[in-house]
């Protein structure tokens, strides 16, 4: 276990809640941050051709075949550019490539902005025949649910969320109970992230908390949630109302753990690639 590994970032984590920096500031730092992972020289990156975002491309990909990524971010913040690490380190697991959609962020794009995006990318990519792997980590595994649940036609072969952030209207116990644990998801800012995200929208809509949509169709899905996490409560209630769902649940792992360089990261991202080529039929 690596759990030594965390204490310094549950530390910087915490060294930052309550800090007042305004949302451009925060874009920056975080994009500075993001840019000084390295990134392996055996995988690429090349522009999409039919929406803004980036391709990471492994060696010898597996032809007719992709994963989609949607990024988290808390709907205000990442880019293809920040989550270039992440995803050249999934294209190499799963020996495929790896879509980064570029999804449109609030303020300034509000509600329902970043699922139109996520829709269009998901019909696009079914429209050529490819078999996908929709998935997302937080927010973006909000708009990856959401995304299935408004475009049955155009269902994925299966999804991948991580530290799914599903439900905005705060009603899991884990909000609560597990506060303390999670360095991450400050639940006082949770509110102010639903109401820009929102601006205005129902919080109960499916739309905005697929935790509420229809899952009577959804596709096998693999849902990863760490034990410290204070989303914890909306992983575990999507997954027992699924049809087809692999659970997992990484002990003393927080929100979105294999974005850091952590071993349970990367054996996480190892475990979700072998089930993407498995749902795929690789």
């Amino acid at each position: 276990m690596s759990l030594d590994q965390l204490e310094p970032i549950r530390a910087l984590l915490l060294s930052r809640r309550g800090e007042e920096i305004t949302l451009e500031a925060r874009r920056a730092r975080f994009e500075a941050q993001a840019a000084s992972a390295p990134l392996p020289p055996d995988v690429t990156f090349e522009p999409c051709q039919f929406a803004p975002g980036l391709w990471a491309v492994p060696p010898a990909p597996e032809p007719g075949c992709a994963i989609a990524w949607l990024h988290g971010g808390a709907f205000v913040l990442g880019s293809p550019t920040s989550w270039r690490h992440f995803a050249a380190r999934l294209a190499k697991a799963a020996r495929m490539r790896v879509l980064l959609p570029d999804y449109r962020l609030t303020p300034e794009h509000p509600f329902p902005a970043a699922l139109d995006d996520a829709v269009a990318v998901l019909r696009h990519l079914r429209g050529q025949r490819q078999r996908v792997v929709l998935g997302g980590d937080s927010a973006g595994a909000n708009l990856a649910a959401a995304a299935v649940q408004c475009a049955p036609d155009a269902a994925p072969t299966a999804v991948w969320l991580l530290s799914p952030y599903l439900d905005l209207t705060h009603s899991g116990g884990s909000v609560v109970s597990r506060a303390d644990r999670d360095p991450f998801v400050d639940p006082t800012t949770m509110p102010g992230t639903a109401a820009t995200y929102l601006a205005g929208a129902d919080p109960a809509d499916p739309r905005a908390s697929p935790l509420f949509g229809p899952v009577e169709r959804f596709p096998p899905t693999l849902i990863q949630v760490g034990s410290d996490e204070t989303l914890f409560d909306d992983a575990r209630r999507f997954a027992d109302r699924l049809p087809d769902c692999v659970f997992q649940e990484w002990v003393g792992m927080i929100h979105a753990w294999p974005l850091f360089p952590v071993e349970e990261g990367d054996w996480a991202i190892a475990q979700g690639a072998a089930f993407a080529r498995r749902a795929l039929g690789i």
